[in-house]
């Protein structure tokens, strides 16, 4: 079974001041749930943060996104997807494997622009004020349900990494790509 991105053929959309829309669909991502997943991940080795809607760096182990105190998403921007399935049974006592790479696809918009241009489209202040590196939040964007994860890229780089239902991938990246408008011009 080869995975395929509902992007496809999209490419890049790129623009000055680092600008750089990109589709990460296809990147390696998987996730556990329950009581005992907090516990679980640090005993793998996995860094966390206190509270939930934060995500961090976790060494070579990628990113892991928290989106409540069960629920954690393992991300990792340079892996390639996996076509396996997950386990459909506990790995740890209240730990339960979920699999969140076909549910979602994975955008990421770069560059010094990228609060401004998200403001068109998104009622939460992402500036960097309001919404600082490590932040996630569970919003509408363009009117549609998105989970936007502030952090930095493996280049070190401040990327807001967006997770929005396949099927309103293409709809979200063109409403992205047209907000994007004035800074490719």
């Amino acid at each position: 079974m080869s995975l395929r991105s509902p992007l496809e053929g999209i490419g890049v959309v790129e623009g000055p001041a680092g600008l750089r829309l990109s589709d990460l669909t296809l990147a390696h991502r998987e996730g556990v749930r329950g009581a005992g997943a907090r516990e679980w991940l640090l005993s793998q080795g996995h860094a966390l943060q206190d509270a939930p809607s934060q995500i961090v760096a976790s060494g070579e182990l990628g990113l892991v996104m928290s989106l409540s105190h069960r629920e954690f998403w393992l991300l990792q921007p340079d892996s390639e997807a996996s076509t396996g399935r997950p386990a459909s049974e506990a790995v740890a006592a209240g730990v339960w494997p979920f699999y969140c790479q076909h549910s979602h696809a994975w955008l990421q918009l770069a560059g010094e622009p990228r609060a401004e241009i998200m403001a068109k489209l998104c009622g939460v202040d992402l500036s960097e004020a309001a919404f600082p590196l490590g932040s996630v939040a569970q919003t509408q964007v363009a009117r549609v349900s998105v989970i936007i994860a502030a952090h930095q890229s493996e280049n070190d780089h401040p990327v807001f990494s967006m997770f929005v239902d396949q099927s309103l991938a293409r709809y979200l990246w063109e409403a992205i790509e047209d907000a994007m408008g004035e800074w490719l011009e």
